[in-house]
């Protein structure tokens, strides 16, 4: 813009000079005159046409200027238009249409052509006779024209940008200060042409950005990935001013699925199956297609050539090296749009961009959905353990009444103290008594775990120590009865816990009574206590059978029993550890476990503590 500024002022400068030239040599010299006159003109015309910034503008000033300085009786503007190298006629007075447009295939062809792209002026004192123009004496006679003059419209780049044509309908001849004037007035058009396309392409810039930056708000923002498709073919149409496209998304890998963009009703866009067509091709490739005649490509499909399809601009639809489909654009016979290299740059970055907001909306159809079947399956799983819970509820309570009366009755009968009883009977009632007890310790076990999963906890200042010290208490006795060594290790100093003494002396019970379970005579069991920063751990260790590595991932399973069927020893509800896990759970806290089957096994229990003031 600013050299194309400073040739503009160079040229005003210049005929300012040669103005006052001319002056200061002759004033009385009435060619002089005339040549001052000119130049004054001459100048004034390159001031109005300095800030002329569009062409509804520009050509009353070009006629002016051109009737002011040459008072041809007809006129015209040839444009050459390099995207579709044609030429076309923006503007013209006193020439008919028909014309013009032989007047544009005249120009563009010998002999015009020749004196055309060497940038210099072509004329003539009557064209109707002069042999250069043989081939348009009819023309020109049926348009009553005599003398023409064609001077070149040179761009900022030094190249032919079109032409000036002035033509008068009787001979006139032309001097080579006419022929002058009509060069630089025609240099003057030439700049104001660059100066309005330059301030074109700079609109055309800042409404390219705008919608640049309305795709990417587009991509973006837009959650629903149907109206992103329908609506991101037509930014990007609109964008490189095309007739239409279409975006083609795969489905299942095989199968392509479109959104159009002004393709025609009768078009029937179905699904296409791999490996049919350029959308195909691309997708495959995962690289773009630009075409400038697609009806000559190998595939070219039938409909889309009926249907005008002249020129073609595909891209893939990437997120990484994935490519998720292809989106195309095409122009009509009817458009003379021809799609270049910045346009398949700009419609591939897009594609990239479109790629990844496809792949992230996918991804989060596929969240959503998951989510909702999560939510569905997690609604149905608490119906379920409310029902389970409320089941268990009403069934302990059922139990529990008749479960005690029938061992009130066993345990008269057993005493004798409803009449005397032979052996066999008497060791009946002992079994009743055993077998009741079991279904009691079952019940007492469904009640402590259903309350550890649905009951707040009771929270209570509890001295770790004490609660281990009661329980060797509670147990010496029966490890002397069994012949097993019952020990304990516990430092001086450990943390309280916070919590509910009821439940956790209920989990050390457990592992206790599992300890002198599994352990035989003259084994050993032993206690440890200690602090580890805040948190306290707690093992019990026993040097009983051992637990089988395949199955130590499953002793906490309700109902869960390392010995199964007929040949169990060791009689259980199968809850016990079971019921450890989850109170020691609801205290914040973690159990784990170690075995080595014939050596022992060892519980660890960690939960967090705090230290009384």
């Amino acid at each position: 813009m600013e050299d194309h500024n400073k040739t503009r002022d160079e040229l005003i400068r210049e005929l300012k000079q040669l103005r006052s030239q001319l002056d200061e040599k002759d004033q009385s010299s009435h060619a002089a005159s005339a040549n001052l006159e000119q130049l004054n003109t001459l100048t004034k015309v390159a001031e109005t046409l300095i800030n002329v910034h569009d062409f509804a503008t520009l050509w009353p000033r070009v006629k002016t200027a051109v009737q002011q300085t040459l008072q041809p009786d007809r006129m015209a503007v040839y444009l050459y238009d390099n995207e579709t190298h044609t030429l076309n006629c923006p503007f013209s007075y006193g020439l008919s249409k028909s014309f013009t447009d032989q007047a544009n295939e005249m120009i563009s062809k010998a002999p015009g052509n020749t004196q055309f792209y060497r940038l210099t002026p072509l004329w003539t004192e009557d064209a109707q006779t002069d042999p250069n123009f043989a081939k348009a004496h009819q023309r020109l006679r049926n348009e009553g024209i005599h003398t023409l003059a064609v001077f070149p419209l040179i761009h900022s780049k030094g190249r032919a940008g079109g032409a000036m044509a002035l033509y008068w309908n009787e001979k006139r001849p032309l001097s080579a200060e006419n022929i002058s004037t009509g060069f630089t007035l025609a240099h003057m058009i030439a700049l104001a042409l660059s100066t309005i396309t330059l301030f074109d392409q700079t609109n055309q810039s800042l409404l390219r950005e705008k919608q640049l930056n309305e795709i990417s708000r587009m991509l973006s923002t837009t959650l629903d990935l149907p109206n992103l498709l329908s609506n991101i073919v037509k930014l990007v149409a609109d964008l490189v001013r095309a007739d239409g496209g279409l975006l083609g998304l795969v489905i299942d890998r095989d199968i392509m699925t479109f959104y159009p963009y002004n393709v025609p009703n009768w078009m029937n866009l179905r699904p296409a199956p791999r490996p049919r067509g350029l959308a195909w091709q691309i997708v495959d490739t995962c690289e773009p297609v630009l075409l400038t005649d697609y009806p000559s490509h190998p595939e070219a499909m039938q409909k889309w050539v009926e249907a005008g399809v002249l020129t073609f601009l595909g891209v893939p639809l990437r997120a990484g090296t994935n490519c998720l489909g292809m989106l195309a654009l095409f122009n009509l016979h009817k458009s003379p749009r021809i799609f270049n290299e910045r346009d398949l740059d700009l419609v591939e970055s897009i594609g990239q961009q479109a790629g990844i907001a496809i792949q992230n909306l996918r991804l989060i159809a596929e969240t959503q959905q998951r989510a909702a079947a999560l939510a569905a399956t997690l609604n149905r799983q608490a119906e379920l353990d409310l029902m389970k819970n409320n089941f268990t509820q009403s069934v302990s309570h059922e139990l529990r009444s008749p479960l005690g009366i029938i061992y009130g009755h066993a345990e008269l009968l057993v005493s004798e103290s409803l009449g005397s009883l032979n052996d066999e009977q008497k060791e009946s009632g002992e079994i009743i008594m055993r077998r009741v007890l079991m279904l009691t310790n079952l019940v007492d076990d469904l009640t402590a775990l259903l309350a550890a999963e649905t009951q707040e906890l009771r929270r209570e200042e509890i001295d770790t120590i004490m609660l281990l010290y009661s329980l060797l208490a509670d147990y010496r006795m029966r490890a002397d009865e069994l012949n097993i060594s019952l020990e304990a290790d516990i430092e001086e100093k450990i943390p309280w816990i916070l919590g509910d003494s009821t439940h956790l002396r209920r989990v050390f019970d457990n592992l206790v009574s599992n300890a002198f379970k599994f352990t035989p005579a003259n084994g050993r069991i032993i206690l440890r206590l200690k602090a580890v920063g805040e948190d306290v751990e707690i093992e019990v260790e026993d040097s009983g059978e051992g637990i089988p590595e395949d199955q130590l991932n499953r002793i906490f399973e309700r109902f869960y029993q390392v010995e199964g069927g007929s040949k169990r020893r060791h009689k259980g509800t199968g809850l016990g550890l079971t019921l450890v896990k989850e109170i020691v759970e609801a205290h914040r806290g973690t159990v784990s476990v170690r075995s080595e089957v014939g050596k022992g096994t060892i519980f660890t229990i960690l939960i967090p503590g705090f230290w009384p003031d």
